[in-house]
């Protein structure tokens, strides 16, 4: 009798459950998308295909690549500086002889235990693997005897500072960080100047880097790297930025029947969906229903041809989008408040 009573139980308990959760996805009004952000967010973080991770650690790689070989074969050999924890790495190696990428090592891995125990472990797990792949990367080739000399040093100057933003910003682009004199300053405001603002700081520590590398290298070579740094910056926000999928917000008004476009929406493009449920026809007055659904070119063709081949009565307005900050793959991180 304990046993029938129990299983009886654990039934009603079940159906509660289930009625819930029809309810919950019924709703009322406005249905929230925190929830599938959050799926989204669980789904992009730990269900990630063997493909895409392919794909970031090969972006990774060029990452590094590139301001490796912008560094070594290119800044060097020109006899170029530049500033952050690369302009003191070889402004350290210009006193004591060690080789500045040996230096540079030091420097990233005691940013990454600093930022473990000021910022957290979210912030480091951005910089973990680049502070370990990008020094070793930087090390192999300093021993590769490859210079890429210009007549001009302006012209050494901007290919390096191309080649060297689009490395920085490659990494960026996916979520990943190289830990360098950007986490410093995140460091210090939060540990010691918390009131002034993030750009402010880091200018600061800039002025205080450029002026330690004015110990070990001329105006004209200061002045130079300054230009260089102006040049990669830029490089870095176009790629952060502009390259990549483009992103469109696609308004979809339809009548009632609307479940299977949510479906595939959420299943198929994997992507987060916005419902609005007491959305009403100007001139027919009838009841209808209102997504908002932010994806790429390709995903949009996909919905696009689903809706058509579905032959759904819905009014479809797509908006092209500027930036979009999210956890989804192809957004970006609000975080990143180095970028601007």
């Amino acid at each position: 009798m304990e046993r029938t009573g129990m299983r009886e139980a654990e039934i009603r308990r079940t159906e509660m459950s289930k009625t819930e959760t029809s309810k919950d996805r019924a709703g009322d009004g406005k249905i929230s998308a925190a929830q599938r952000d959050g799926a989204e967010k669980k789904t992009a973080v730990f269900r990630k295909s063997p493909q895409e991770i392919i794909k970031q650690a090969c972006m990774l790689i060029a990452g590094c690549l590139c301001c490796s070989i912008s560094t070594n074969w290119i800044l060097i050999p020109n006899g170029l500086a530049a500033p952050g924890i690369t302009g003191i790495s070889l402004t350290v190696e210009h006193f004591t002889g060690i080789n500045y990428s040996f230096v540079y090592y030091a420097i990233t891995i005691l940013i990454l235990i600093t930022t473990w125990f000021t910022l957290g472990k979210k912030d480091a797990s951005n910089i973990v693997i680049l502070s370990i792949l990008y020094p070793a990367v930087l090390s192999v080739l300093s021993f590769v005897d490859i210079q890429i000399v210009f007549e001009d040093k302006l012209i050494a100057l901007a290919v390096f500072g191309v080649i060297y933003g689009v490395g920085i910003g490659i990494p960026y682009r996916i979520g990943f960080s190289y830990g360098g004199d950007d986490t410093v300053a995140k460091i210090l405001k939060k540990c010691v100047w918390k009131s002034i603002e993030l750009k402010k700081i880091y200018y600061f520590e800039e002025v205080l880097i450029i002026l330690f590398m004015a110990t070990a290298f001329d105006l004209d070579t200061l002045a130079y790297a300054f230009a260089g740094q102006l040049i990669y910056v830029n490089a870095m926000n176009y790629v952060v930025f502009n390259l990549g999928p483009k992103l469109y917000d696609m308004q979809i008004i339809g009548d009632q029947k609307m479940e299977e476009v949510e479906d595939f929406i959420i299943n198929t493009i994997h992507k987060s969906v916005t419902i609005y449920h007491d959305a009403v026809g100007g001139y027919s007055r009838e009841p209808k229903v209102q997504m908002s659904c932010v994806c790429n070119s390709k995903e949009y063709i996909q919905l696009r041809e689903f809706i058509k081949k579905g032959s759904y009565n819905c009014f479809i307005k797509v908006i092209p989008l500027v930036h979009v900050f999210g956890q989804n793959r192809d957004f970006h991180r609000l975080d990143d408040e180095n970028i601007e």
